[in-house]
């Protein structure tokens, strides 16, 4: 199996987040009108997905550490395309979040054992340099993923927008099946029996740098999350765009993550971890300022309002790579479960913002901002005071 083919399908795996959360935005309109629900309820069947995608990674996880990552990753996908074909089908707003709850779950086993795969084939730096190439190729997704939403809600209706999804799963289970070979090693098959999870999860929380570097990842991304959550609102109701415009907000910010991927891509092998997490947290820093002084002031127009995501999408994007490397480093003999524990704070922390803070901040725009600089003073309070550089020196000494 060459590399640059476990790369590729491992980014293409990784799209089926962001595709699942952002092709149906622009069809919110469309589809409060035709199942009779509100906004608001509407905007929970989102934080349904992310929490049934958080919570079934703890179980996906493990099973690819004891059965192996290729076989978990085509069962998933299977599942998946049979859950987007029941939200297309769906004849009231309950079905509909039954169909997001099994998409979340389906979802989350490949997205966790493929995420685990990078780590058993590559080494040291070449680890964090693939994981940014991910990052790069996975932040297309963001981009496109509203303007085939919008092109296809206004063509054909909201249900096609699942119905893509449904056929997306079926060409990447295909692809994956006929390039992709096992990575994990004969050697590195863990059990599951309950005893020794429950032992291997208490090992992983109680680990020094393990739960707080999964934390910080946590917090990057439900910033993030504050305006990826309430994309609807900040389009229709505070930019007043249409279904076909959501590329004005996701595109600047797909901009930074791409960015900021490359970056950390280019430079993996000439500074550490650390200083490159230091750097990115300084910049989303001197976003959340700007945009919390923008909105203050009430600059309101377009580009005031998306300038500022530009640059925190680029310092989450720099940090995430050396982030999710050195959380896997943490247990390297349960790749899997470290992986699975990692999308769990990350999406668990995205369902929470979806579901609880977008609600309340969602009709101000420095409402918005405040939350979004609230959750990254909190991460930059965590590394400076609770992640140290010894234990980071540690980290990297094994990894290498």
């Amino acid at each position: 199996m060459s590399p640059i083919w476990l790369i590729s399908m491992v980014a293409i795996i990784s799209m089926l987040a962001p595709f699942t959360i952002d092709t149906y935005l622009p069809s919110f309109p469309a589809i409060e009108a035709d199942l009779g629900v509100s906004r608001a309820w509407l905007t929970q069947s989102l934080s349904i997905y992310l929490g049934f995608f958080a919570f079934a990674t703890l179980f996906w996880g493990p099973l690819s550490d004891r059965f192996g990552r290729r076989k978990v990753v085509l069962l998933s996908l299977s599942g998946y395309l049979l859950a987007s074909l029941l939200c297309a089908l769906a004849q009231d707003y309950h079905w509909l979040l039954i169909g997001r709850a099994l998409q979340g779950v389906m979802a989350a086993g490949s997205v966790v054992a493929s995420r685990a795969m990078i780590r058993d084939y590559f080494r040291g730096h070449e680890a964090q340099k693939a994981i940014s190439l991910v990052m790069m190729l996975f932040t297309l997704a963001p981009a496109i993923a509203p303007i085939i939403g919008g092109w296809l809600e206004v063509h054909l209706g909201w249900r096609a927008v699942f119905y893509f999804l449904a056929i997306y799963a079926l060409l990447v289970w295909g692809l994956f099946g006929w390039k992709v070979t096992e990575t994990l090693a004969p050697e590195a098959v863990q059990s599951i029996h309950p005893r020794s999870l429950l032992t291997a999860y208490w090992q992983s929380l109680a680990h020094p740098v393990f739960l707080p570097l999964v934390l910080l990842q946590g917090l990057l991304i439900g910033g993030f999350f504050v305006y990826v959550a309430a994309s609807a609102s900040v389009i229709f109701d505070h930019l007043q765009l249409q279904e076909q415009d959501f590329w004005v907000l996701f595109l600047p910010m797909v901009s930074g993550i791409l960015l900021g991927s490359w970056l950390s891509h280019r430079v993996a092998h000439r500074f550490t971890a650390a200083k490159l997490i230091q750097f990115a947290l300084f910049a989303s820093f001197l976003a959340v300022i700007s945009n919390v002084t923008l909105q203050a002031w009430h600059w309101q127009q377009p580009f005031w309002v998306i300038a500022p995501l530009l640059l925190y999408a680029f310092g989450f994007a720099l940090a995430n790579p050396g982030l999710s490397i050195l959380g896997l480093d943490c247990l390297p003999t349960r790749r899997g479960m470290a992986a699975s524990l990692q999308s769990l704070v990350q999406m668990g922390m995205a369902g929470l913002v979806a579901a609880m803070l977008v609600p309340l901040v969602q009709d101000s725009l420095f409402l918005m901002a405040s939350a979004q600089a609230l959750m990254l003073f909190s991460a930059v309070i965590l590394w400076l005071f609770v992640i140290t550089r010894k234990q980071f020196k540690r980290l990297q000494e094994d990894a290498a």
